[in-house]
Formats: structure tokens, sequence, C-alpha cells
């Protein structure tokens, strides 16, 4: 498929036009290959196994993963391939989140992601929450990047950004018209910018657009954007003539085949009133895999049968030498600083479980923000008056995992680690408070589908019932004193006052830690990379562990266990009788 610029931007559905050879049987069948990845967090570089920086040792040992340049060739050979008729026409989707994640878009900022994706050229793409969201307005990334921009529930109010927005495309390949929808959650600080951004719901706005498609004849429409999986499976169920729906947002990951590090989730499809089947697709993250669905549809636009196996884009995956050459290019230009050595490690940081259980590095993290602070202190408190210090899985975005430790710790990986730039801010809460922050962390918990609000503590130890309802799981939970010459943990009483260090963002409410907005506050100028810089100077060798700051349980109600213990023990004695 030809890169595709010159949009009509007055039309609310633009028509393109492929230069594909067709695959299209016989018997009237037709076939398409759709490449597509979501969630690349500026991992424009390959990575580690644990999508951390990929070092010399591990780059010479073929252990890294990903970048764009694999992505690249990936994608021209399959275009190639098509161009000469060897293989199916192709479409490349990108579903969001290329912004923000790693040292690169730290120093570049939009203007790196706007090369990148110009060089890879797709067909489409869906924009992340991240890509919008840079200092609270709209990026120049949106003027910058050279594809389509199709967004089908967002209404830009500038009308210069809106020249660049469209609800949806269609594709015309051979006579064969395909639909393409994007969409972006409402579910998203872009909430906050009212001045910018106005949003429709999802299913109203997918729907009208389904219908307008409709109308110019295209009977294959694919949706796809960035939301949770419940909402991208609503959609699959909900809306008629809908065929396939590609996610991104929650660095989900469905295959048949074998992983590298993870059990992949089984594959959504979704079965609508009529009996029509749509799956759901996703590709994971850090543009470690690259989505590969391959359909076969009958002459009514039905799809008879697909394959979905994302492409591991490891050491055997060639890279494409003009995307490498930029790579290279900008690599060169790098900041020295980022290569500055902070200090060592002794073990792993894990930063792949934060969002689900305890982590190392989120105690590691916690731990430098409450120290940084209290090195600082100076008041008349006996040794600070924030004892506390939380962070989101969310916000920790990878993990450094070296092969042989001890190990240098560079200022590259933590930007990696921590990509979000959110300064410390200390939120005083009241004891009622504290307890709502922490059933929140877990009122949505689900191992398999975590979620970035989960919490990291320094000075917090919680026992979580997950098998309890929402609202009710905290089972004990006691916090560390400040105003005591020797820290022990209490119960934490409703009425007493707690000072919490956390990033910015949580102190904005983000993830909806509504109750935190609005709450007593000063803001540092200080971040979690200048923290945990300075707590790794201090103490390296680092060698953090998992000391049972949470503890999560599944164990049912425990009047239901009593009833149930009751009821065997008659049992037994009524046969014992009889």
């Amino acid at each position: 498929m030809e890169f595709l610029t010159q949009l009509i931007a007055t039309l609310a559905v633009v028509t393109l036009t492929g230069c594909s050879v067709a695959r299209t049987n016989k018997d009237g069948t037709f076939e398409l290959l759709i490449l597509h990845n979501n969630d690349m967090h500026a991992k424009f570089e390959q990575t580690s196994q644990l999508s951390g920086v990929c070092t010399e040792a591990d780059r010479n040992a073929g252990k890294c993963y990903g970048g764009f340049a694999r992505v690249a060739y990936l994608v021209k050979q399959a275009r190639k391939a098509a161009q000469t008729g060897e293989g199916p026409p192709v479409l490349y989707l990108n579903a969001g989140d290329t912004y923000t994640g790693s040292p690169w878009f730290a120093q570049y900022k939009w203007k790196i992601a706007a090369e990148f994706i110009n060089a890879l050229q797709p067909d489409a793409v869906s924009l992340g929450n991240n890509e919008i969201n840079e200092t609270g307005k709209l990026s120049p990334l949106l003027q910058t990047i050279q594809t389509n921009i199709t967004i089908s529930n967002v209404i830009l109010k500038s009308a210069e950004q809106n020249e660049n927005f469209h609800k949806s495309i269609i594709v015309d390949v051979n006579g064969v018209k395909i639909g393409l929808i994007g969409y972006l959650t409402p579910d998203t600080e872009l909430l906050k910018h009212t001045e910018e951004v106005e949003y429709i719901d999802e299913l109203v706005a997918i729907r009208d657009e389904v219908l307008n498609l409709q109308k110019r004849g295209v009977k294959i429409i694919i949706v796809f954007g960035h939301s949770n999986l419940n909402k991208a499976i609503e959609i699959a169920k909900e809306i008629d003539g809908v065929d396939f729906v590609i996610s991104g947002h929650k660095n989900l990951f469905f295959w048949n085949g074998t992983s590298t590090e993870f059990i992949p989730n089984e594959k959504v499809v979704v079965t609508q009133s009529s009996g029509k089947r749509v799956p759901v697709i996703q590709s994971s993250t850090y543009s470690k895999y690259l989505g590969k669905l391959h359909v076969k549809f009958d002459p009514n636009g039905e799809f008879i049968e697909y394959t979905a196996d994302p492409i591991l884009l490891d050491s055997t995956q060639s890279e494409d030498p003009e995307a490498l050459k930029l790579v290279e290019k900008l690599d060169y230009k790098m900041d020295t600083k980022t290569n500055e050595v902070i200090g060592k490690t002794a073990v792993v940081l894990d930063g792949s479980s934060c969002s689900k259980t305890e982590c190392n590095i989120g105690n590691l993290i916690t731990d430098a923000m409450m120290y940084y602070h209290a090195l600082r202190f100076d008041g008349t408190q006996p040794w600070t008056d924030a004892p506390i210090a939380i962070i989101h899985g969310g916000a920790i975005a990878a993990s450094i995992a070296p092969a042989n430790r001890p190990a240098p710790i560079i200022r590259s990986d933590l930007e990696s680690v921590l990509p979000l730039e959110s300064n410390v801010a200390a939120v005083t809460v009241t004891g009622n408070v504290l307890k709502e922050i922490l059933e929140h962390s877990v009122a949505d918990y689900n191992e398999e589908n975590p979620s970035g609000r989960f919490l990291q503590f320094s000075g917090i130890r919680v026992e979580y019932n997950i098998a309890r309802e929402p609202g009710s799981r905290v089972v004990n939970a006691v916090a560390r004193c400040g105003t005591c010459f020797v820290p022990e943990f209490y119960s934490i009483d409703d009425w007493r006052s707690y000072k919490i260090l956390m990033p910015a963002a949580l102190a904005n409410g983000e993830f909806d830690y509504h109750m935190i907005k609005g709450l007593p506050r000063e803001d540092y100028i200080y971040d979690e990379i200048a923290s945990t810089s300075e707590f790794i100077r201090l103490r390296s060798p680092v060698y953090p562990e998992v000391a049972n700051r949470i503890v999560l349980g599944y164990s049912p109600n425990s009047a239901t266990t009593l009833r149930s213990t009751i009821l065997i023990v008659l049992c037994v004695l009524l046969r014992y009788l009889l």
C-alpha cells in the first residue's frame, strides 16, 4: 500500500485508493493482511526482554527485541509482496500511544514521535491518550504526522487541528472498499482540556460512522482505537456492521503461539445477537511484537476465516536500513547525560508486575521519594512530615534487568522506567481518605488485565481480600508514623492527618483518584527520577526486595466460610448417625 497523503480535509470520510494487487480468488473471496501495533511508547530503539534498555552485552547475545527499524522492515516487505502479487493487500494500522516511554522522547518530545511515525508510513493511526495529553495542550504532533488520523468520537474545537482529523476513511483496494474507524476513550486526562476537546460516546459515534460508510457501499469495516478491553468487547458486540476491533491502551497480548515471558491472553471473539462473530485483537506493547491479522472475506464482506498471530520482533528479524539510519542519527545526538552512570544494582529491578502486585522497583522508587524528602526536612517533626510515599503501577513503564550483576544503572534506564516526567507532590489526607485510596487501588483488580491505578507503597502495609466486593477489600492496613522518634507502623485513624508523597499526576486525580484532587498539597520542583537517582547513588549497589508491603488474599467471605463449615460438619454427623 502506497503511503497516502494529500487528504481532502473537507470530507468527514476520506476515500483512498491502494496500489496493491488485490488477492481476489476465483470464487469471489478476498484476502487482506492487516499489520498493526499499539502502545509503542517511544521505544524507537530495540529493548531488553523486559522492555528496558538494550545493553551492548544483550545486543551481542541477540537478546534484544523490537524497535522501529524491525517494524519498518516487515511492513515494507509485506507491501512489496502485495505490489508484486506475491502476497495479499496490506493495511498497516497504529492504535495509539506512540508518545512517551523512553529517554528518546524525554529529549526530543513530539518531534521524534512524528519523525518515526512518518518513517513507518501507517495507512491510518488512531491516537492514544498520551498523544494529546502533552503539557495540557494538543500536541504539534497532530499537525506534523503525514498520515490519516481517524477518531470518530473526538471533536477538536480548533479548526487548524480539525483539518488533520477524520471520523473514518475508506481504502479502495482494487474495487474492494474497506472502512477504517478510529476512536479514543473518554476515560483519560483529556477530559480536563474542555477548551479544546469535546467527546461523544464511542458507541454512538462509531455506530453513526458505520451507517455512513455502509451508505457509501462499504462492506468491510475495521474499528481500531484506544480504550480498555471491556469497551472494545462492547463495541464488537453492540455495533452491527463491524468486522474486527483492533484495540490499544491496556497493553494486552492475544496469540495462539508461545511467548517469551508471559502467558498470552486468550483470543477474544464476540458473538453478536445476529450470530455474527467479531474478533477483538491487540499486539501487546513497546514494539516488541507486530500484530499480523490475515483475513479471508466472502463476496458480501463477511469474514470466512482469519489468523491473528503477532510476530515476535527478536534478533532473527531484519531491520530496515533507512529506519536504522534514522535511529543511529538520533542516537548520536542523544544528550550524553542519558548515559550518566548513577550507581549499580545487584538484583533485577522488576517493573513488569507493578500494576498487579508488589514489585521491588516500586519499593525502590517510593522509598527514594520518602528518603529524598526526609533528607531535606528541617521542620519540627522528629524526622519527617511525610513518612508515606505512593506511586501507581501505570507510571512504571519498564524493568532494569541486566544479564550480569552487579551492573551499572544509567540515567536512560530510569527514564525508561519513569517516562512521564511528573514532579513530586505532597498531599495531606485524613485517615478516611487514605482508606478510600487503598480501596481504590484494587477496586477494579484483575490479574490478567491489570489496571494502572494499582499502588506501590513506602510507609504503608496493607492486606487485601480480593474475593470481597470492591470498596471493602482492605482487611488490614497500617501506616508509618512521622511524629515519632523511632518510626513504627500504627493502625490508620479516621481523624488523623497523613502527608503523602506522590506523583503530581495522582494529586491531580488521574486514574480516577478523585478523592485526592483538590486536597491541600505542596508541589516540589523535583521528580521521581531525581529522588531515585540520589537514593541509588548513596546506596549503590541497591538490592530492593519484595517485603510483604502488599498482601493479596482471595479468601471467601468469612460468614460464608463459617456456614459452609457448619454444613459440612452436619453432613458428617448425619452420615455417622444414620
